[in-house]
């Protein structure tokens, strides 16, 4: 039987052993690389649409066959061909940016759902590779065109000689792809959780500039009445005056 769909239904069901909500089963299952191919903001949402019903098991190109196999089987449901609407079934990639083309406009640090760019305005930008999820968002948004998607090396295949050497691998391998799409997640939880406070603190800004317009507005036009008020009293005195 196919590993890699051992691996991932293996992701699910200990999701649901530990008690996890059928959301959660599904977003274990599902590869985290946060692509949107899914036509979800992300692996999160997607898996909730997938219990609502407002998605079907088979669009999610990185997740590929297997990964819909997996999820049919832990929902109790047929399979279904993965849908190519949605895209095409990639190798593992990781961005690579050419550190001569780059020009340091930061897009692709905006578009990184998982941070896994570093860099600041008009400084060359690298990717932290390990950290990359392969989603291939960096790519429309760079006007110079310097990132390029490259394979990542392959997981080596396991052995299927000893039953026993076979199901410790399979383990071994499920806790590291585990550990990947933790990682994964924490990190586009975190993006998320900045982009929410770095807008609220944008918000609360605005507000506070504001709220100190409005104030200035204020003293302005009590200012400006004073000085009328005061204009008006020194007109009627000279008035007062002509007339005596």
């Amino acid at each position: 039987m196919n590993e890699n769909y051992l691996i991932l239904l293996g992701l699910g069901n200990a999701a649901k052993s530990e008690g996890k909500s059928l959301a959660e089963q599904i977003d274990a299952v599902l590869p985290q690389t946060q692509c949107t191919q899914c036509d979800f903001d992300g692996c999160k949402p997607y898996s909730e649409a997938i219990v609502s019903g407002e998605a079907e098991i088979n669009q999610c190109p990185p997740g590929g066959q297997d990964g819909v196999d997996a999820l049919a089987e832990l929902l109790g449901r047929q399979t279904l061909a993965l849908n190519e609407t949605h895209g095409e079934t990639k190798p593992r990639r990781v961005a690579i940016v050419d550190e001569n083309a780059c020009i340091g406009c930061t897009l692709c640090i905006k578009a990184c759902p998982v941070d896994a760019f570093v860099g600041s305005s008009k400084v060359m930008t690298q990717v932290i590779a390990k950290e990359c999820t392969g989603c291939d968002l960096c790519l429309p948004v760079c006007p110079v065109d310097c990132i390029d998607m490259i394979e990542s090396k392959p997981l080596q295949k396991i052995s299927h000689k000893d039953s026993a050497q076979f199901n410790n691998a399979l383990n071994q391998r499920q806790i590291l792809e585990r550990s990947i799409r933790d990682n994964s997640r924490e990190r586009y939880q975190f993006h998320q959780a900045r982009l929410e406070r770095d807008k609220r603190e944008r918000d609360e800004l605005l507000k506070s500039r504001t709220i100190a317009l409005k104030e200035k507005m204020l003293k302005d036009k009590a200012q400006k009445e004073k000085i009328e008020a005061a204009i008006r009293r020194v007109k009627d005195s000279k008035k007062n005056n002509e007339t005596n």
